[in-house]
């Protein structure tokens, strides 16, 4: 489900920084949230609990997923109109690396082709619920996804560690149909 198009992939991170000892490195995380992880148990995130009272010790990414979901409940609050692909966009452009890092050094953050910085444990950091509500105010929809099939490329190539790979594909991106690609 993780890399599905319409999950909004959530990881977790401890109140350090650190990402928690649970958590897997996956490229479809889009953002974290912070969560329990720490030595000191009592860190975690305040709810209820299974027995009509409250606990401080909730964690994990039982824990981030459902803060996640808060944060865009308040975006689709700001803005009721938001799609699912909207709420992609959003955290994407507010989420903040903040003082996250990987503590194995596995994993750096690395800048994408439009100058975001990302990481495969973290997203593109921690969501921000305050910027995500601002910016939701005065979010235009993006358009509807459509799909155009570009082309293939058929000939086995070699790909090398450290080597960059360049393909070329020819497409008219379905140019005078419905699905005629503007932009990605």
């Amino acid at each position: 489900y993780a890399a599905s198009m319409w999950t909004v992939s959530i990881n977790s991170a401890i109140n350090d920084g650190q990402n928690a000892h649970y958590d897997e490195s996956c490229s479809s995380t889009l953002a974290s949230t912070f969560s329990n992880g720490a030595k000191d148990p009592n860190t975690g995130v305040a709810t209820t609990d299974l027995y009509g009272k409250c606990t401080t010790t909730h964690s994990g990414t039982s824990a981030a997923a459902p803060e996640a979901a808060g944060v865009f409940a308040l975006a689709l609050e700001a803005n009721p109109g938001l799609t699912w692909r909207d709420i992609q966009h959003l955290t994407v452009l507010t989420s903040k690396r903040n003082s996250l890092f990987d503590a194995k050094g596995r994993f750096h953050w690395t800048m994408n082709g439009v100058g975001l910085e990302f990481n495969h444990l973290f997203g593109f950091g921690v969501l921000d619920a305050g910027a995500m509500v601002a910016l939701s105010k005065l979010w235009r929809t993006v358009p509807a996804r459509y799909h155009c099939e570009g082309g293939t490329v058929k000939e086995q190539r070699e790909i090398r560690n450290g080597k960059s790979i360049q393909l070329q594909i020819t497409t008219d991106a379905c140019r005078g149909q419905d699905t005629q690609v503007t932009y990605l």
